[in-house]
């Protein structure tokens, strides 16, 4: 025969009351009527009908819409009963006294409640992680004796623990498991399977002992005083034996409530990073049925609420309390309708009145304000005629209605959104890679790190052009050249350094402007050598000023550049130069300035619209000074090395090394290339002048410019040189001349005709390598410094440099020294007079570029530069910006032998160079 389910008077309001008690709102906590007062009253169901109440409650909870109510009913009297039958015989070792009977009775409700909300039955969205109470119950759990703890106990209870938290852990529990112990021996190092198996685990454990937010807090927690853990195994030590340490087993208790209740609040706690906390839109319930004095309930609820009153903390815990109702209640027992036994109005409904008393109660809170006791009436007898009724609103009632989770904390929400932050995470860093791949793209392959990146940049003819004071070889891989610029970088760090110890030594700084350290995509650059040794010549006058000791000598630092091939970037690089200028007013001119083209004469414009001046080392164009006055240069121009030529030419001829008084000038074809054509004007006035029958002959060169001009190519220049009686004057680029002299060597070179180079063909012959290609076809060009040096002799210049670049000395029967070292070496000096002759006639004047390029012109006469490249003298005249009877040299090159002098115009020291040179520019 079927049960009866009975039905109690008003119920429909009982489970309204939960159904308000349950709902979490969606922001802030209960109750939502008493803003800032957040707090869950203990329920009491006082009545003797409590079995059937309480089996309609937990199916309501269990049956709620959308998802079930985390609850669990426990049986007092079932509970107090096995640990009666189990610790209370008195002659049995593990026999508790009645207080610590409550203990127990506690300890095992808390773990049965945690067991219930930990469960996957509600989700593993919702499960609750007990970290404290799990910690606070396992060291309880570890001894159960009352003797006194031996002097190991403590490290005993450190390795259990310690074993505990590493069997939690998926990673190290694999690692520590048998097999796998069995399976790395012998398969690892020795050290590895110390430190993986025995020395990882116990550092990480240190670590989480000091971390782990479940011992931390076990330190903080106000309970078990007044006496004082100290350390957290002090602690653990009482409480794996607290009988014999004679602990309170009410603060016991407290202890084990307060642990479980913060794990609950942990896990409903709202933090935008923790979205399941989103998701717990009811309170967890705990239905204690059949609460009494006799079964310790009445005092566990007691301890609910004092903890709760101690720590003022909200917890999301429901509290259901039934029992029979006493004779004196230390609360008022409220109706469920607000309405008497005799029908007449007493007030607010329960929860409306406990709403105000919390309104009201501000700071004077005690333990019994959180009961909130409500008497349930007997069953309705069946034929009462309002028992169907009463069913029919009791059944409604009891469907439970809880708030959905928002969409965006849902689990699909949460996958989506999730994806969605990995797919930014990710797009960010790939924008990130991308960013960094398309600025080292832009800055030469450099980090943001790098000192020398931002002044640095990729054109796109793939070559790096700009500034590198640091030590950048702007993409040459010659170990050379790299290790000449990391010498350069770390005197200029030495000039630094020396500047911050001594302030009234001045700090200069020059930067020399190449167009040699790169080349095109898909080419490769021949002059490295040439640019190589200029840079070792700046940076020997640089290393002469450092060791000066003087205070009123300046400390110079260079600053290398590259404009790119031809210098078709050095309007680039003055900006460049020119934004540096703004944080840098130490940067007060420039040296260097390669091959006279039309993109030259630009970079000289944009430099002189920064205000810098400039000493140009090998230009020789005549129309040069005219595109600025900030610009001079210590190479000769072209109408001298003209002259030179011409006069050479006439003494070949008079000893009868020519067959023919006659030249043929060869020149480039390319437009923008002003060297080759202002010398190509130069030397065809000047040979016919001495008398020479002159012959032009242009050629296209290599890569062709991209004005289309139109003509043989070098290479066939070199075939139709073969045969030819006179001289053949080259005026063009030594990359051409080279494939001049190669062609000639596969056509004639048993008997080649006589060769007179220009001073770009300089660049051929500082090369060793490129020298030794072509030995059957000698061949002469002009040098603006005497040629080959030692490094054994008393130069300033090479005595240096065989401290700065051994290497460079060590090699000398096969490298150069052909003079660009000396000409980068005269260009640094003069600067360096300059500055020196300013701060020796007006001290206190500022170092500023347009000081110092004034005092450039006051080098002559007895203030003029014995360098070595020959002496540097201006004249005195007002805007000569040459240097006068400027040295120039005849160099011949045969075979890899190093190139030969054979004779000098200019003057150099005491010497005023050979008898068939050109007059004097002086006369």
């Amino acid at each position: 025969m079927a049960t009866v389910e009975p039905v109690f008077e008003h119920a429909d309001r009982l489970f309204d009351l939960l159904r308000r008690l349950v709902r979490r709102p969606g922001k802030g906590e209960v109750p939502s009527e008493v803003p800032e007062r957040d707090g869950i009253p203990i329920l009491g169901l006082l009545g003797d009908h409590q079995d059937g109440l309480a089996e309609q409650v937990v199916a309501a909870l269990g049956a709620a819409q959308p998802r079930s109510v985390p609850h669990e009913l426990v049986d007092l009297d079932l509970r107090r009963a096995e640990v009666v039958a189990e610790r209370g015989d008195p002659s049995a070792a593990n026999h508790l006294d009645p207080d610590w009977q409550r203990a127990e009775l506690c300890r095992r409700i808390l773990v049965q409640l945690a067991d219930e909300y930990s469960s996957p039955r509600y989700g593993h969205d919702r499960s609750v992680r007990f970290r404290r109470l799990g910690l606070v119950n396992w060291l309880l759990e570890m001894t159960d004796t009352v003797r006194q703890p031996d002097s190991q106990h403590g490290q005993i209870v450190l390795r259990r623990l310690r074993d505990r938290e590493l069997e939690r852990r998926r990673l190290f529990g694999f690692m520590r498991s048998p097999s796998t112990e069995v399976a790395l021996q012998g398969n690892v190092p020795w050290w590895a399977y110390l430190l993986g198996l025995h020395l990882l685990p116990i550092i990480w454990f240190r670590v989480w002992r000091g971390l782990g937010s479940e011992y931390r807090w076990l330190l903080r927690q106000p309970y078990m005083a007044p006496a004082d853990p100290g350390t957290f195994i002090g602690f653990a030590v009482r409480l794996t034996q607290p009988r014999w340490g004679r602990e309170d087993p009410t603060q016991i208790s407290k202890l084990m409530i307060n642990a479980f209740l913060e794990d609950l609040r942990v896990a409903y706690r709202r933090r935008p990073w923790r979205r399941r906390a989103y998701r717990r839109t009811a309170y967890c319930v705990a239905f204690l049925k059949g609460v009494s004095e006799d079964n310790g309930g009445l005092e566990i609820v007691r301890l609910f609420a004092e903890v709760r009153n101690d720590t003022g903390a909200f917890d999301p815990l429901l509290l259901v309390v039934s029992r029979p109702e006493a004779l004196v209640e230390p609360v008022p027992v409220r109706e469920l309708t607000g309405t008497g036994q005799d029908g007449r109005h007493r007030g607010l409904p329960p929860y409306e009145a406990w709403c105000e008393q919390l309104r009201n109660a501000g700071g004077g809170r005690n333990a019994e304000f959180w009961y909130l006791p409500v008497r349930v009436s007997a069953p309705l007898p069946i034929g009462d005629p309002g028992r169907d009724a009463q069913d029919e609103r009791t059944s409604v009632a009891r469907r439970l209605q809880v708030p959905p989770p928002p969409v965006w904390a849902g689990r699909t929400a949460t996958v989506v959104s999730l994806a969605l932050t990995f797919a930014l995470i990710a797009t960010g860093i790939a924008y990130g890679v991308a960013n960094e791949w398309e600025w080292r793209r832009q800055h030469c392959g450099l980090s943001r790190s790098d000192p020398d990146a931002r002044t640095l940049q990729r054109e796109s003819t793939d070559e790096c052009v700009g500034v590198a004071p640091h030590g950048f070889a702007f993409g040459s891989t010659d170990p050379r050249v790299q290790q000449t610029l990391r010498t350069i970088a770390r005197q200029n760090a030495e000039a630094e350094r020396k500047h911050a110890a001594d302030p009234s030594r001045r700090l200069v700084t020059l930067v020399h402007l190449s167009a040699l350290l790169s080349a095109p995509m898909g080419e490769t650059s021949n002059t490295l050598s040439y640019a190589r040794e200029q840079l070792q010549g700046a940076a020997s006058a640089q290393r002469r000023q450092l060791d000066r000791q003087g205070p009123d000598e300046p400390l110079l630092r260079i600053f290398p550049a590259a404009a790119g091939s031809g210098m078709r970037f050095g309007a680039d690089v003055a900006s460049t130069i020119k934004r540096m200028m703004r944080t840098d007013p130490t940067i007060v001119g420039v040296t260097g300035l390669d091959q006279s083209r039309k993109a030259t004469i630009t970079t000289i414009g944009a430099l002189t619209r920064v205000g810098l001046p400039m000493v140009a080392t090998t230009l020789s164009a005549d129309t040069l000074p005219e595109n600025s006055a900030l610009y001079y240069q210590v190479s000769p121009q072209n109408r001298r090395e003209a002259a030179i030529s011409a006069a050479y030419a006439d003494h070949l001829a008079d000893s009868g090394k020519l067959k023919e008084r006659a030249v043929r000038v060869v020149y480039s074809l390319d437009a923008t290339d002003e060297y080759s054509a202002n010398l190509r004007a130069d030397a065809v006035a000047a040979f016919r002048h001495a008398g020479f029958h002159v012959d032009e002959q242009g050629y296209v060169p290599s890569p062709a410019p991209a004005d289309g001009s139109s003509g043989p190519g070098a290479r066939t220049i070199g075939e139709q040189a073969c045969g030819y009686r006179g001289l053949v004057f080259f005026t063009g680029r030594s990359e051409d001349f080279e494939t001049i002299l190669g062609a000639t060597n596969d056509t004639c070179g048993s008997s080649p005709p006589t060769f007179l180079g220009g001073d770009d063909v300089a660049r051929l012959g500082a090369d060793p390598g490129r020298r030794r290609a072509f030995p059957r076809v000698p061949y002469e060009f002009l040098d603006f410094t005497v040629g080959s040096a030692s490094c054994n002799g008393h130069s300033d210049l090479y005595s240096t440099m065989q401290e700065l670049f051994p290497d460079e000395c060590r090699n000398v029967q096969d490298t150069s020294l052909d003079g660009h070292a000396a000409l980068a070496f005269d260009a640094a000096n003069l600067y360096l007079k300059a500055i020196a002759r300013l701060q020796d006639t007006a001290p206190d004047t500022p170092l500023t570029p347009a000081a110092v390029w004034y005092a450039l012109s006051g080098i002559h006469g007895s203030a003029a530069l014995d360098g070595e490249s020959g002496r540097i003298d201006f004249g005195g005249a007002v805007g000569r910006q040459v240097p006068v009877d400027k040295l120039v040299s005849v160099q011949r090159v045969e075979g890899a032998q190093r190139p030969q002098q054979m004779g000098f115009c200019g003057r150099r020291g005491s010497d005023e160079g050979a008898a068939w040179c050109p007059p004097s520019e002086a006369g």
